[in-house]
């Protein structure tokens, strides 16, 4: 069984996700950091490079009204079958899956993902944080975007209005997640493949690699997620592989 991997990741990408996008109760919303860069044609904040990228990904809108599909659970040598509702609040349903630790990992997996078609306001996500610029990194070009909320600090890698790189410390482990992959749409970018790096903060040693592998389907409006693979490395050699396959995935109204 995966159950390191399953959980391991699922905590990455949520605690990611919320650093990218939750804090929507409070009613004030103070200015940004005004650290001011050369770019090639203007001058940009470092807010505004970062929310450039936090405003082009591709989210759900007000009138997403929600889906249903079939799920396929593959875990080495073990396959579960049920059904998954994804509701309008983007609550999340599974059905269908009698051992319970299989359903969560597939409730875990899809509320995950959903925090990120979630679509908060940057001013209400973002409210009580502060940006700086960076370094640049030489290889790429993307642009090193610190924030600080409180007493935590987050990096991020950004380049032509994505966000290529997050690093964080989660508890004590520091953990780096490099998008590989990205689909374009009309209401903005996807990410598709991704790594996950977790590290010793002090050593920096590598502890474990997970990558993750997503296919999405249009389905009326939405782009919605068809299949998930995900991979544990270590010692840089795969050791374990689960996936996740939707089908005859239908929206709960069919006038979107």
């Amino acid at each position: 069984m995966m159950s390191q991997i399953k959980w391991c990741f699922f905590s990455v990408i949520v605690l990611v996700s919320l650093s990218l996008q939750l804090q929507a109760a409070a009613q004030s919303l103070p200015p940004q950091g005004q650290t001011q860069i050369s770019d090639t044609t203007n001058q940009k904040t470092a807010d505004k490079i970062f929310q450039e990228a936090y405003d082009n990904r591709y989210t759900w809108n007000s009138q997403f009204p929600g889906y249903t599909a079939a799920v396929h659970f593959k875990d080495g040598k073990e396959d579960y079958s049920g059904k998954i509702q994804v509701n309008p609040d983007m609550t999340v349903e599974v059905t269908g899956i009698d051992k319970e630790d299989i359903r969560q990992t597939v409730e875990n997996q899809l509320k995950a993902l959903i925090i990120h078609r979630r679509r908060v306001p940057f001013e209400v996500a973002h409210k009580n944080s502060t940006f700086e610029i960076g370094n640049t990194n030489k290889k790429t070009g993307a642009v090193e975007i610190v924030e600080r909320t409180g007493n935590t600090e987050s990096h991020y890698e950004v380049l032509k209005q994505k966000l290529l790189q997050v690093n964080r410390l989660l508890g004590k482990t520091a953990v780096t997640v490099d998008t590989l992959k990205f689909k374009n749409t009309p209401e903005g970018y996807i990410a598709t493949r991704y790594r996950s790096t977790f590290k010793e903060p002090q050593t920096q040693q590598v502890v474990g690699v997970e990558e993750a592998e997503d296919s999405y389907t249009k389905v009326g409006n939405y782009y919605l997620l068809s299949r998930q693979v995900i991979k544990d490395y270590q010692q840089g050699k795969l050791s374990e592989q689960a996936e996740l396959n939707y089908s005859n995935i239908q929206l709960l109204s069919g006038t979107h």
